[in-house]
């Protein structure tokens, strides 16, 4: 496995955030050849934003908004994979609540369903050729004898300071759960240190974006994979994956 950055510059780096949103480069000419039963207008006003896909504006190029830019230019950051030979595989991701929360944190989400049945999510995961689960600290112990053989646990510490109205450990980290589908050259941490996600909206337990680089090198990701994520939340996982591909089959082009 080769693993590069993207190109830095301003000039390239407007390239690439034009390859990986789908959208022209500065200087290209706007395709106007209007699709079968479609006009020029029609197909215009279906330009879609370059990291949360909702549409744009005749006034805006590439994002929706702000928020939408920065997150996109710091997901560019995600490791580039540039060896295609692999066979596609089928990833899967969970982050459900986790045991004992749902209620606490969940209840007044529209697809708020309760508690989650782990051993039936870990057979849900089973026929993926590689998968990962997250959850806490605190229920590690009894989701880990539903494991199956073969399963890594990987830590995210959160550099959190502690409170000091605290008695005694302050839980600082989460358990994931991995069966890679892959096992890359070079290897890649079991720990990774990252704040949690500070935007992306207000759904507790959402991701960062540094996690998802994370959780995409422990999988031994490839451009060419699907991934599944049962548990969608803010969508930043899958997000996140599709600029890994985007930027990674780009680079192999020679984009």
């Amino acid at each position: 496995m080769v693993v590069s950055r993207a190109p830095a510059g301003d000039a390239v780096a407007e390239v690439l955030c034009d390859a990986v949103a789908g959208q022209p480069s500065p200087g290209a000419a706007p395709d106007m050849s209007p699709e079968p039963g479609r006009d020029a207008v029609a197909v215009l006003q279906q330009r879609r934003c370059g990291w949360c896909r909702g549409d744009l504006r005749a006034t805006q190029r590439l994002w929706c908004s702000k928020s939408c830019r920065q997150t996109a230019w710091r997901a560019r950051g995600l490791a580039v994979v540039e060896d295609f030979c692999d066979t596609p595989k089928r990833l899967g991701y969970a982050d459900p609540p986790y045991p004992g929360t749902a209620r606490r944190y969940y209840q007044h989400e529209p697809n708020y369903a309760g508690e989650v049945d782990h051993a039936a999510l870990l057979s849900r995961l089973e026929p993926f050729d590689g998968w990962a689960l997250s959850t806490s600290a605190k229920a590690l112990p009894m989701v880990l004898p539903l494991c199956p053989p073969g399963i890594r646990i990987c830590v995210w510490c959160k550099p959190h300071g502690v409170s000091s109205k605290t008695r005694g450990p302050h839980n600082v980290w989460e358990a994931v759960i991995v069966k890679p589908a892959r096992l890359r050259r070079p290897g890649v941490p079991d720990a990774l240190i990252a704040l949690p996600a500070r935007g992306g909206g207000t759904l507790p337990g959402r991701k960062p974006i540094a996690f998802c680089m994370w959780l995409f090198q422990l999988l031994g990701a490839s451009p060419v994979d699907a991934l599944d994520d049962l548990f969608p939340g803010s969508g930043v996982v899958s997000r996140c994956f599709e600029q890994f591909k985007r930027v990674s089959l780009g680079a192999g082009r020679g984009a």
